[in-house]
């Protein structure tokens, strides 16, 4: 019986390579690489790195270059790479202006020969694969810019751009407590009915060409409605049309989001769900406080957020469980609706964010924490009717992929007393290195109905790795101690103060200067009665680039002589913009400090 075994071949000709020379060697790769089918994504990765080392051995004939470089350009032009092939074609031209074989790759089809035709000494030319790459990593801010370069990033930059489309329907006014002049925003000359007027033109226009282009709709993965005040100039009706007509246009969609009324919510999930969009994610704000929306199925869905004050939350839960096999992300912020546990596959899940009411006979906290294994993001806010702080100390060791914890108490039932609560949850969160977000708002005038004092910051040494926190200030903490307690890894710090008087702020910063993480780039306060960004600046936190305080956010532009200013950020930046602009100044980590 005949046995053969492959790797005696391979091990032969490693033998007989190992006793050549290494132009001898080249000879070789090179009349094997002829072999090669020039199409595949494993080929062309084999071609790039054996014509590669073979350019770098010394000695090899003009001729056997040349070959190489037309070998590489076939591989290349296969691939779709035509701006680098043409450099190889080039290239052997330049060495070999008769080549016979080049002509045969112009007149079959593939290229023209002006294109190959290049100016004497200039700037080396990348090709578009490798700018894209470049535009990938760029904010959103810089990719704008670019659209008034004269250059291939400019189409680069627009494609990007429009990958997410947000249309502004009707006004965003800013709400009553910014309405002075302390609060208002600064928009480039334009006043509130200018900018109004011109979302308005740019949504029209944005309409039109997804209607009329194709290939820009194709483009589009990403599609944000925002219509979310009633509609007193009556355009609302125009554009909706305009909207419901484009939406089947938008063969790439992968993402929606609408604010509005219930009849605009309605109309643009019946239209998606009819033109068959793979939507992975899902997300609506009912602006109606009355008024439920019907939710059709849509098969692929892996992340769902609904907004809504008051009405029935019925069709979102069958929603919600005809999805929960593909849910991954469940956003549901309603303050009289409870998390629908029995509908929830809470093991599926990895995000789970839940602002509504915790009643007495409320099994969430044990539901999520028996459950979710997979974990990794869980914010909840509410009201307190039940008594969770026996559930957290069970399930210590529960949810070990968890990055960030966030719990916002708004009310205590009257009822309600679990003095546990905090030290057990200090107890649950206490050592665990991959939390990066830690939140704990707690109300006011419930401080011991909750067991919360000076010891509850005292579990956040252990949290070595944290980068985002926002906290309540305990009333028996003393602010030098304070400032060392955080961990030295935070970006980003929120702390709702309920401290000291108006004429000791300043010492209460200084107090707490000497511990600042010095990675700090974002400081928030809420209920600080200061009003002085440049105060709060020059006294406790000189390092940072974005401050909030109440409402108020502020840039810290820092000047080439020493001296800072303060940009006001406008309403709408905050309401719609946060994550660009936070992008730009390197505060990625606040993110979840001003959502």
């Amino acid at each position: 019986m005949n046995v053969f075994n492959p790797r005696i071949l391979d091990a032969s000709i490693r033998d007989v390579t190992g006793c050549l020379s290494d132009t001898q060697k080249a000879d070789v790769l090179l009349h094997a690489l002829q072999h090669l089918p020039s199409e595949g994504y494993v080929s062309r990765i084999v071609m790039e790195n054996a014509i590669q080392s073979f350019l770098q051995v010394s000695g090899v004939p003009p001729p056997d270059v040349a070959r190489a470089l037309l070998l590489r350009a076939k591989t290349r032009l296969a691939a779709g790479y035509r701006t680098s092939a043409q450099q190889d074609l080039l290239s052997v031209l330049s060495s070999d202006p008769a080549n016979q074989d080049v002509k045969a790759i112009i007149q079959s089809g593939h290229l023209r020969q002006e294109m190959l035709i290049r100016e004497p000494d200039g700037p080396p030319r990348f090709s578009v694969e490798v700018w894209r790459q470049v535009a990938l990593y760029l904010p959103k801010r810089d990719l704008k810019s670019l659209l008034s370069v004269p250059h291939t990033l400019s189409r680069i930059a627009s494609q990007l751009i429009f990958r997410e489309i947000d249309l502004h329907f009707t006004a965003s006014p800013e709400p009553e407590s910014r309405t002075d002049d302390r609060y208002r925003g600064v928009h480039g000359g334009r006043d509130e009915q200018e900018l109004d007027a011109w979302h308005y033109q740019r949504s029209a226009d944005i309409l039109t060409r997804i209607l009329v282009d194709p290939v820009f709709a194709s483009q589009v993965r990403s599609l944000s409605i925002y219509a979310v005040v009633p509609d007193m100039s009556h355009t609302l009706a125009f554009q909706t049309g305009m909207l419901i007509n484009s939406l089947p246009k938008l063969c790439n969609l992968r993402s929606a989001h609408c604010s509005g009324n219930k009849d605009l919510i309605n109309r643009m999930l019946e239209t998606m769900c009819a033109s068959n969009h793979r939507l992975y994610s899902l997300s609506i704000n009912l602006v109606n406080r009355s008024g439920d929306i019907d939710i059709p199925p849509f098969k692929h869905i892996t992340h769902f957020s609904i907004t809504a004050e008051g009405g029935n939350s019925t069709s979102t839960h069958d929603f919600i469980s005809q999805s929960h096999d593909s849910l991954r992300s469940l956003v549901i912020k309603n303050a009289n609706w409870t998390l629908p546990t029995d509908v929830i596959s809470i093991r599926h899940l990895t995000i789970i964010e839940f602002d509504g009411c915790f009643s007495a006979d409320s099994h969430v906290f044990s539901e999520i924490l028996s459950t979710g294994h997979q974990l990794e993001s869980l914010t909840l806010s509410g009201v307190l009717e039940c008594t969770p702080s026996a559930t957290f100390r069970m399930y210590r060791s529960s949810l070990p992929f968890l990055t960030h914890f966030a719990l916002k108490i708004v009310g205590l039932h009257r009822h309600v007393t679990d003095r546990d609560l905090v030290p057990a949850i200090s107890e649950f969160l206490r050592d665990r290195k991959h939390l990066h977000s830690f939140h704990l708002i707690v109300p006011s005038a419930d401080h011991r109905r909750i067991g919360f004092d000076a010891s509850a910051w005292g579990v956040l040494p252990s949290l070595i790795n944290l980068r985002s926190l926002c906290i309540t200030y305990p009333r028996d903490l003393s602010p030098s101690l304070a400032g060392w307690l955080i961990p030295r890894s935070v970006r980003a710090l929120t702390m709702e103060i309920m401290v000291p008087p108006a004429e000791d702020l300043l010492l209460f910063i200084n107090q707490l200067r000497p511990g600042v993480p010095p990675l700090l780039t974002f400081v928030g306060m809420t209920n600080f009665p200061i009003r002085s960004v440049i105060n709060v600046i020059d006294h406790g936190f000189s390092n940072v680039r974005l401050v909030r305080i109440d409402d108020s956010v502020c840039s810290v532009i820092r000047l080439d002589d020493g001296s800072i200013e303060i940009e006001q950020w406008p309403y709408r930046r905050v309401k719609y913009h946060t994550a660009v602009w936070l992008e730009s100044l390197g505060c990625e980590d606040a993110i979840r400090h001003l959502v």
